[in-house]
């Protein structure tokens, strides 16, 4: 008799116990919520991608929605919101930060999320992590990475942006796109404000969108693929005079091996600038290449008057 009292007690308590982790557990997981984000115009997606765990807080648990975004917390908010990943690339050497950028340290929070970043994102070799990102640096960004994930077409766009002089040629067509889609937003004036440090709100609403967009092109059947990253790595560029009227300009850049090559694909010159866009020249599939880090290169000739710019390819 006395067991079985003692066994009712046990299974009292152990009930009793449960029922306080449950009550524990869900009151831990409402304040794990991010608490400064009442209010906030994009409160509801912020929630979303932290539930999908997108986005995560500071040491004391905030989003800080109004702050800046800094490239080293944009980079990463973009490869792990879009699912960018190394996978199925082959590399003659572990990749290091370091390789592709000047100011990427190595072991650092967000090293790798660059690394994966160097295939898909399009940025320059010398960005430094600590730095604002704009609105339109973003939003390029970010295109560039939905481009990379997903093939998909949208008609020409014909969005009035009443700033749209400002934007840098370069940054236009994909701020247009985005647009189109749904993805960014003007603000009641019709301006985009591209020169503006984005917030740390303002980018985690565009990066919701992109994600519902790949998932509504997933739902609609529509082909949904991962491109195949550009092979080219650590690009840059040569100018020097020819003639008093034409410089040479040299694109240079690093090729898993002597198969690949590389050209220019167009030449966009816009205000005094002249920006080079440029795709690798595959390699022959019917022959062998010795897996050796290669330079390849390739030369235009521009006027003088332009400066060269240089773009990854599209």
């Amino acid at each position: 008799m006395k067991h079985t009292r003692s066994s009712r007690r046990q299974r009292h308590s152990a009930a009793m116990l449960a029922a306080w982790l449950l009550i524990w557990l869900s009151s831990a997981g409402a304040a794990a919520a991010f608490p400064d984000i009442s209010g906030d115009p994009n409160a509801d997606r912020i929630r979303k991608l932290q539930e999908e765990g997108v986005l995560t807080g500071d040491a004391n648990g905030r989003f800080r929605p109004d702050d800046r975004l800094t490239y080293a917390e944009g980079v990463s908010m973009i490869v792990k919101g879009l699912r960018l990943s190394l996978e199925g690339i082959r590399f003659v050497k572990a990749p290091k930060a370091s390789d592709s950028y000047d100011f990427v340290l190595d072991g650092k929070w967000y090293s790798d999320a660059f690394i994966t970043a160097s295939f898909y994102l399009d940025l320059p070799r010398s960005v430094k992590p600590d730095l604002s990102m704009t609105r339109e640096r973003f939003a390029y960004h970010l295109f560039s990475g939905l481009k990379s994930k997903a093939g998909f077409e949208l008609p020409a766009p014909k969005v009035t942006i009443e700033d749209a002089a400002d934007i840098a040629p370069e940054y236009r067509d994909s701020i247009q796109l985005l647009l189109f889609a749904g993805i960014a937003e003007l603000d009641q004036d019709k301006r985009f404000q591209p020169k503006r440090a984005i917030t740390r709100s303002e980018a985690a609403g565009m990066l919701y969108e992109a994600s519902a967009f790949l998932r509504q092109l997933e739902a609609s059947g529509k082909p949904v693929k991962t491109a195949d990253p550009s092979p080219l790595t650590d690009l840059k560029l040569e100018s020097e005079p020819l003639t008093e009227n034409v410089n040479a300009v040299t694109v240079r850049a690093t090729a898993p091996h002597p198969g690949y090559g590389i050209r220019v694909a167009s030449i966009v010159f816009d205000d005094g600038k002249a920006f080079l866009h440029v795709e690798p020249v595959m390699p022959n599939p019917d022959r062998m290449y010795p897996q050796v880090l290669t330079e390849v290169s390739t030369v235009v000739y521009i006027g003088a008057d332009y400066t060269p710019v240089l773009a990854l390819p599209e």
